[in-house]
């Protein structure tokens, strides 16, 4: 994350000369433009891959692999502005119609993530990734609950309460909270009707992660069954 962030943002303060009439070769106006960055996540159960992309540009290259059922994309630089998210079935054809089609704004110099969620409808979830001041000793954490299926969920860490993120429900996150590094932590997400998920985190100094539920309670199948994620942002 820190590197990442040291060279997004040193990219960002250098800025890009665009021209602005490439039609004229002797034309010697340039715009300055300050970029953001983007991620993704496709949390859409039994998802066997996904086609997204900003305009007309895939965020999911060839060389990085399928973008399947809780596949993380890391950050990418994006232009600002009024940019439309679009997700296809890698399967369509030119001229087919996208899965979801959305209009989602860029600040230059932040950060952002798509989520791409659902279970028999596609939507995508745009959230501005503010990380704040990043102290030494600390991490920082956030939670969502992806789950289309599931109740207001509610994230504990060592039983600590202060550390709890309680009673959220679908397509609901909360900002992020400072976590001190510790050996490890046991994590647990409850909620109503929904089996008890269970698992380690131990972040790391200065770091920062989103942790998400998703899935579906009614299956056992491992490509859509309930479970939890760790992402780190990076």
């Amino acid at each position: 994350m820190k590197m990442k962030k040291a060279l997004f943002f040193g990219i960002s303060i250098m800025v890009f000369m665009l021209t602005l009439n490439s039609c004229n070769k002797l034309d010697d106006d340039y715009a300055y433009v300050e970029i953001s960055a983007v991620s993704a996540v496709n949390a859409v159960p039994g998802s066997e891959g996904l086609d997204i992309g900003l305009d007309q540009n895939k965020l999911n290259n060839n060389w990085e692999g399928v973008f399947s059922f809780n596949r993380v994309l890391s950050y990418k630089n994006a232009y600002p502005g009024s940019r439309l998210v679009r997700v296809f079935d890698p399967k369509s054809t030119p001229g087919d119609t996208a899965l979801v089609s959305k209009k989602v704004d860029f600040t230059p110099g932040k950060f952002y993530s798509l989520y791409v969620i659902g279970k028999d409808k596609v939507d995508v979830l745009a959230t501005e990734d503010d990380f704040g001041t990043l102290k030494t000793g600390y991490a920082k954490f956030r939670f969502m609950n992806l789950s289309p299926e599931a109740s207001k969920l509610t994230l504990t860490l060592n039983d600590v309460d202060s550390l709890a993120v309680k009673d959220k429900a679908y397509k609901e996150l909360a900002p992020f909270k400072n976590i001190k590094i510790a050996d490890v932590y046991k994590l647990k997400i409850n909620g109503v009707g929904m089996s008890e998920l269970l698992g380690d985190f131990k972040p790391e100094d200065k770091e920062v992660y989103t942790i998400y539920a998703a899935g579906l309670k009614s299956s056992s199948d491992a490509n859509k069954k309930y479970s939890f994620q760790i992402v780190k942002h990076k």
